[in-house]
């Protein structure tokens, strides 16, 4: 997971650190309130837990703003972690 102020700034630092690439992995980027939603449902904690198992790889792009949204809502931060 990287996080910046915006989600340019997170992607821009991952891709020079060669933490995440834009072919063979899926990337997820949280940036509002919907996109947290969308990614905080038990769906997705039952495929990320999928992808750990088959050993894909997976990032996370968070904007300053949705971590923000994600540590002040109890259910929210309990399926991000």
């Amino acid at each position: 997971m990287l996080t910046g102020d915006k989600l340019e700034t997170a992607e821009n630092i991952g891709e020079s650190c060669k933490l995440i690439k834009r072919t063979g992995m899926q990337i997820h980027r949280l940036s509002d309130q919907k996109s947290v939603e969308n990614f905080c449902t038990d769906e997705m904690v039952r495929k990320n837990a999928e992808r750990i198992k088959n050993e894909e790889m997976m990032g996370i792009l968070v904007e300053a703003k949705a971590l923000g949204l994600i540590l002040e809502n109890y259910l929210f931060k309990e399926k991000f972690l």
